[in-house]
């Protein structure tokens, strides 16, 4: 039980023996732990022995307990990392939709321009005059049409021609191009150009012409977007012969002139050329320089054998006149 004391002036204090405290006699329990002083018991409305403090452990002195424990420690470490996690947690799952927001948004202010500016209606004004533009160029489509657009007459769906790569060595000399339609047996019609007309021309049925020195290629179109393309090289230097020299397909006496003087096979698979000699009814006798690059028959047909470049010699009335023949694989 607590116990009086008195100090001369000081008021009378009453010591608690629970937690330890002093506190005034005026109290009747003591206010630091709610336990009953010595004059008030349970039969007047207090409360039983056992005060707060005391159950921490308090010594006796007023002290609020002992120094924390390793397991409060751990505890409290513990708690304040769940904090800390739920709070990145949190974080991470809040910034990525504040982020889309605000993604999102500027789509927003071009729809709200286009809507409040009052262009609309210079775009309505303007949109007749588009229309009114494209009408002329409807009537300027037609062009391309034909090209893409397939004929009833057109059977074939693709086609090669003969050469892919061919020299003229004289102006006004010729080639006939000639397109081998596919599935066999079908037909179309070809569409001829030379890119520059001013070195060969070609007319509508494949015949190219050299005009001057240079290189011209030529393309053929069949409707349906199928084209092909061809190299011609008009390279006018004079072929020494053996009784004189012969400029292009002439002959130094003019009588006698060769079909062909330069000409290139691009592949093994290219169609042969037939040589052919003008100017006598005499039947010539043909040779070739390299058999390993290309053969020539009695009759002046020649194939591709191998890569490089040989000479082909025609004798005929007492006269040679040669054709260089190149094959480039």
């Amino acid at each position: 039980m607590a116990s009086k004391r008195s100090t001369g002036t000081r008021p009378e204090m009453i010591h608690c023996e629970f937690c330890g405290e002093d506190y005034a006699a005026s109290y009747k329990r003591c206010p630091f732990c709610d336990e009953m002083g010595d004059d008030y018991t349970e039969e007047e409305g207090g409360r039983p022995r056992g005060g707060k403090r005391l159950l921490g452990g308090a010594p006796r002195g007023g002290g609020y307990g002992g120094p924390p424990s390793v397991l409060k420690i751990i505890g409290t470490v513990i708690s304040l990392a769940l904090i800390v996690a739920a709070v990145i947690i949190v974080i991470s799952i809040i910034k990525p939709l504040v982020d889309k927001g605000q993604t999102t948004t500027p789509p927003t202010s071009p729809a709200v321009t286009d809507s409040a500016s009052p262009a609309p209606s210079d775009t309505q004004e303007q949109n007749p005059s588009p229309t009114d533009s494209a009408q002329p160029d409807e009537s300027a489509q037609p062009s391309p049409e034909p090209s893409n657009t397939i004929p009833a007459t057109q059977t074939a769906t693709g086609f090669t021609i003969n050469r892919s790569d061919f020299t003229l060595s004289a102006a006004g000399e010729t080639w006939d191009l000639d397109p081998t339609f596919t599935p066999s047996g079908t037909t179309g019609t070809i569409t001829w150009v030379s890119d520059k007309p001013e070195v060969a021309t070609v007319d509508e049925n494949g015949v190219v012409t050299a005009v001057n020195k240079g290189t011209a290629n030529i393309t053929a179109t069949m409707a349906g977007g199928f084209s092909q393309s061809c190299i011609v090289r008009c390279n006018f230097a004079a072929v020494s012969t053996s009784s004189g020299t012969q400029s292009g397909s002439s002959s130094t006496t003019g009588s006698l002139s060769l079909n062909h003087t330069d000409f290139t096979f691009s592949s093994m698979s290219d169609p042969s050329v037939t040589m052919k000699v003008s100017g006598t009814s005499s039947t010539p006798t043909w040779s070739i320089s390299n058999s390993a690059v290309a053969t020539i028959t009695a009759g002046g047909v020649v194939s591709p054998a191998g890569k490089g470049t040989a000479t082909i010699t025609c004798t005929v009335d007492g006269q040679t006149l040669t054709c260089i023949v190149r094959c480039n694989f």
